[in-house]
Order: structure tokens, then C-alpha cells, then sequence
């Protein structure tokens, strides 16, 4: 896989969009937090109106390729009979995504994925920092970022709202919303031609199931719905953010959120293998257990604890909300707890996400100002050696032409 470091990229985007001529319009919407631009493409003579927003978060730049196939259906579809606009965002969160680069435009690792992983809290995410107000959670307060496309979004109205986001390991999926609940079928059918397997469950526990691999979205109200009827009571409490793109869109708009993996399986897991289910289930809750325990010590320092380093905030979140995790992973793995039978693919895959996860976290924190810890280290050894017999990074051809072909029916499922 190669991808581009953001100066790259714009300068990839701006070279495609050359070729469009007159047909095509840089516009700036803002600026980031730190000062950066944030660009939008408006091609013109298109069939509706459309907004792609590309590093919605900061670590997922399979945003790229996806990026390129939209502006080559774009230039399949215009026509001088269309009136219509669509709106390219290559890099919306331009801050983060120029933190994450590092480990993206060299060769991709899990060892550089962890050394240089930056993900923020959700109250400080572009794509959750939309205006709020329900069941008593009330937000309003958008990054710059995120009012940028707030007023794109309201100047455009548009017909079809299309977030580049992306998974890490094997498991493609997709999010779209119920009045598009019809071209699932299709949709999942599109992770098979090109050889991704889709995600068999959601791993959002909320969200609705229209084909395998393709789900509901996971709007704001639904997550804080659920959040509410989770144990122990209080679980709410830790719920600072507001909604998504697709929660601020007329529910006439078609939204769609694509979630394609960076790793595909090489591995086999099942049948043979001496590790039982229950075994892998028991250690991902103890692996889980250190973790927030590792949390909890490194956070009785308020200095740590109140710190305003961008890197500690999604570990620091992790913390405030660790009793409601344990509780939500427990459930998760109820019934893997109860299973003496060998550790499928399945299993094992989660289990290798958690060691990521985890990983991840970790590396924030310890960047931040933390304590690196024993636990850490063994928890990436194993990581690393198990990414090493299972995982091999996908090409970009596969995500390029993905996404073209959802996107396709997408645009013909509107006509």
C-alpha cells in the first residue's frame, strides 16, 4: 500500500483536478485550529449534490485513494445536461492528519502505526463536534473545522453525504442511512467481488442491520439512548461530544459512511487451534482490566490528569468512561466466556484489535507525559508477532476501486 503524506496528497488532488479545467473550483471553508487551510473541490455539471469529506478522522487516511475514484466518477458523470455541484473535502481534519502522516507515507508497520497513532477524544473529533440537543445532552460548541462544513452543509443543502473513514484490520463495512437501507444487498455484495470480507456483526451495538456488512448509521441519539440503559448507572456522564455529519443533515440527504480495512487475514485460526474461545475471551478482559488500571494509576497525577497535551486526551477519555468499557466487553464476550470450543478467525481478530487498541493508547500516553509500563511493552511484542502470522496490509488498487463501485450505486440507486 502507498499512500501520500498530506502535501502530497493536496498536490495529487489539485494535479487530478486540473485535468477537469474549467470544471472545477478550490474553495477555502475555514481554517483549522492550528491555522491550516481547509480546501474544498466544487466540480460543476454533475448529476446531484454531493459532499465527500475525506480524514474525517485524523488515522484514517484510506481517505486517498477513495478520494482519487471520486474525482474520476465525477469526470464519467458530468455532463453539460447536469446543473449540479459536488464538494470534494480531501482533509478535513488537516491538523491530525499531519500529526498521523509518519506512519502512513513511509512503509505501513503496526510497529509505526504505534509509535506515531494519534486520535483524539471525541469532544475534540471534526466529525463529532456538530450542534446537539437531545435527552438532556446539549452541545454547541463545533471545532472551526467542523463549523467549516457546518456551513458547506448549509449552503449547499446537499442530496447525498458521503465520510471517508476507515478500519484498521481485516472486516469491511459500512454505515448508510435507513432511506438507503434498500441498496445494502448491493453494497455488501461489492466487499465480496473485491475480496474483503464483510464484518458479520456491527461493531456498533446500536445500530440496525440491513446486509452483511452493511449497517445503520450510528446517530447521536441512538448511542446516548443506549449509553443510558447501560449498567452501572451513570454511564451518560462521561458524554461531552456532539453529533456527526449525517446527524446534521436533512434526513432527506443520503448519508453513507465508508469503513474499509488497511490489513486483510492471512492467517487461519480455525479448526486446530489449541487456544479455546473461552481462553482468548478471558485474556482480552484481563488485557482490558490492566489496561484501565494502568490508566487509573497514571491519572491519580493532576497534572497528568488536567494536562492539556493533545495526546492524552482520548487516553484520558478512556479513563472517565473505564467502568461502563469493562462492562459493555464483558457482555460482548458473554458467550465466548461460555464456549470450550477452538478460537475462530473471528475470535482472534478481535482479540488482535483489542492488542491494537490498547497498543495505541499506551503510546498517547506515554507521549503525553505518562509512565511506559511492562504491561505495555508485552502487550505490543504479542501484538507485533501475531500482525506478523495473520495480517498483510491491503493494496490500494482493492480500496480505490471499493469505493468507486459503492459509490456507483450509490449515485444510480438515486436516480
Amino acid at each position: 500500500m502507498k499512500l501520500l503524506s498530506i502535501d502530497e496528497f493536496m498536490t495529487h488532488i489539485h494535479d487530478m483536478a486540473q485535468d477537469l479545467g474549467e470544471d472545477v473550483e478550490v474553495l477555502s471553508l475555514g481554517t483549522s485550529r492550528s491555522g491550516h487551510v481547509i480546501e474544498a473541490l466544487k466540480i460543476s455539471h454533475l448529476p446531484c449534490r454531493a459532499v465527500f469529506l475525506g480524514f474525517a478522522h485524523p488515522n484514517e487516511p484510506l481517505c486517498e485513494p477513495i478520494m482519487e475514484a471520486i474525482i474520476q466518477e465525477a469526470t464519467a458523470r458530468q455532463s453539460s445536461d447536469n446543473d449540479e455541484y459536488w464538494y470534494l473535502v480531501p482533509v478535513w481534519d488537516v491538523d491530525g492528519a499531519l500529526t498521523n502522516q509518519a506512519w502512513w507515507s513511509d512503509t505501513i508497520s503496526i510497529g509505526r502505526m504505534i509509535d506515531h497513532w494519534y486520535r483524539p477524544a471525541p469532544s475534540e473529533q471534526v466529525e463529532w463536534t456538530f450542534p446537539l440537543n437531545y435527552g438532556g445532552i446539549h452541545f454547541n460548541q463545533p471545532l472551526p473545522e467542523t463549523d467549516a462544513v457546518r456551513r458547506l452543509i448549509n449552503r449547499t443543502d446537499p442530496e447525498l453525504l458521503v465520510s471517508l473513514h476507515n478500519g484498521v484490520f481485516p472486516g469491511a463495512y459500512a454505515l448508510i442511512s435507513e432511506r438507503g437501507s434498500q441498496l445494502a444487498p448491493q453494497i455488501g455484495e461489492v466487499f465480496h467481488t473485491y475480496g474483503l470480507a464483510p464484518k458479520a456483526h456491527c461493531p456498533i451495538p446500536y445500530v440496525d442491520t440491513f446486509a452483511q456488512g452493511v449497517f445503520g448509521l450510528p446517530h447521536a441519539h441512538l448511542e446516548i439512548d443506549y449509553l443510558r440503559n447501560l449498567e452501572p448507572e451513570g454511564a451518560i456522564s462521561f458524554y461531552d461530544n456532539g453529533g456527526a455529519s449525517f446527524d446534521y443533515v436533512d434526513a432527506s440527504c443520503l448519508s453513507l459512511v465508508m469503513e474499509l480495512p488497511m490489513f486483510q487475514w492471512i492467517g487461519r485460526a480455525s479448526g486446530n487451534s489449541p487456544i479455546r474461545r473461552r481462553e482468548l475471551a478471558a485474556r482480552q478482559i484481563q488485557l482490558w482490566e490492566s489496561f484501565e488500571q494502568d490508566l487509573a494509576d497514571a491519572f491519580t497525577d493532576p497534572e497528568l490528569l488536567h494536562s492539556t497535551h493533545p495526546l492524552l486526551s482520548s487516553p484520558r477519555y478512556f479513563y472517565r468512561r473505564r467502568e461502563t468499557d469493562i462492562a459493555t466487553i464483558r457482555k460482548g464476550l458473554a458467550d465466548a466466556m461460555n464456549n470450550d470450543g477452538p478460537a475462530q478467525d473471528a475470535d482472534l481478530q478481535n482479540y488482535i484489535a483489542t492488542l491494537f487498541t490498547v497498543s495505541t493508547h499506551y503510546s498517547q500516553l506515554v507521549r503525553g507525559g505518562g509512565r511506559y509500563t511492562a504491561t505495555a511493552e508485552s502487550i505490543r511484542r504479542e501484538l507485533e508477532m501475531l500482525a506478523k502470522d495473520y495480517l498483510d496490509v491491503l493494496d490500494t488498487r482493492t480500496v480505490r476501486n471499493t469505493g468507486r463501485a459503492i459509490l456507483r450505486h450509490l449515485l444510480d440507486g438515486m436516480r
